[in-house]
């Protein structure tokens, strides 16, 4: 295991850039996993740019496996009176990674406030059991670097399963100190395999397309356990259309999602 800290400790400034070597302890495969690729976009966006508002929304584009040194550069499409909106690129020897476009937007006064979706009544983390493998057994890769509990839904695989749907306690196993609450959102929101393999009938590549998160709330701490939510809402012709949500453990919204996944099965 290797901290998201100590990660993001390896992002340099790279001739107007930020560049790193893409770490194996957060790899999937041959590249790493789209919430770690994300989250070291919106981290060289940060420290590139000054005076951002708080991230309100993100689209990722998966466009090449994220492997070998890997190079970020950002540019600002428009700063208004209270947002920014910027775009940015990941790119390695064999070309772009990855793109994505972030919007930024202060805080201010409104009278409109609602919350339809809750979260959703489950056990605590202590009272349900593992997600996947850990410790020893556990496969390698970035799953490793977080903990994760099935509070509801399925498993992978499973041929009892009703739907294509879970919500998994997540939280990391250890953050590190130091990480930017935004930068260490992106990359937990992501960590959890799509919902569609619950229905599979078997292992198979998957590969994300593409990703947009939307974030109502950034909590000062990403120490804790999160409830994920996913569900395949339809699936064929070697697709799957996603939707995902994100709560803290007091029941606090934290993002909303969708996402595009390719599937080879």
């Amino acid at each position: 295991m290797t901290t998201l800290a100590a990660v993001l400790d390896e992002l340099t400034p790279d001739e107007g850039a930020f560049a790193i070597e893409a770490p194996p302890a957060w790899s999937q495969g041959r590249t790493l996993y789209g919430g770690i690729t994300a989250a070291l976009m919106y981290e060289a966006v940060r420290r590139g740019s000054s005076d951002l508002a708080p991230l309100r929304s993100a689209q990722f584009t998966f466009v090449g496996p994220a492997a070998g040194r890997l190079r970020f550069c950002s540019s600002l499409l428009r700063r208004g009176r209270s947002s920014t909106l910027m775009a940015a690129d990941a790119v390695n020897d064999a070309g772009h990674v990855a793109r994505a476009l972030f919007a930024f937007g202060a805080t201010r006064e409104s009278k409109v406030k609602h919350n339809f979706l809750p979260k959703p009544d489950v056990p605590a983390p202590d009272a349900v059991a593992s997600f996947r493998k850990e410790g020893g057994d556990a496969p390698r890769g970035f799953w490793n670097n977080f903990e994760t509990r099935l509070a509801s839904g399925g498993r992978l695989l499973d041929a009892n399963a009703k739907r294509p749907e879970f919500a998994v306690w997540t939280r990391f196993l250890d953050v590190g100190g130091g990480a930017d609450p935004t930068t260490a959102l992106l990359a937990l929101a992501d960590c959890l395999p799509p919902a569609a393999m619950v229905l599979f009938p078997e292992f198979g590549p998957i590969s994300t397309m593409t990703w947009t998160v939307d974030i109502a709330h950034i909590p000062q701490r990403l120490d804790g356990w999160f409830l994920l939510w996913a569900a395949s809402e339809q699936a064929g012709d070697g697709y799957s259309l996603q939707n995902m949500a994100m709560w803290d453990g007091a029941g606090a919204l934290i993002a909303t999602g969708r996402q595009t996944i390719a599937i080879f099965v």
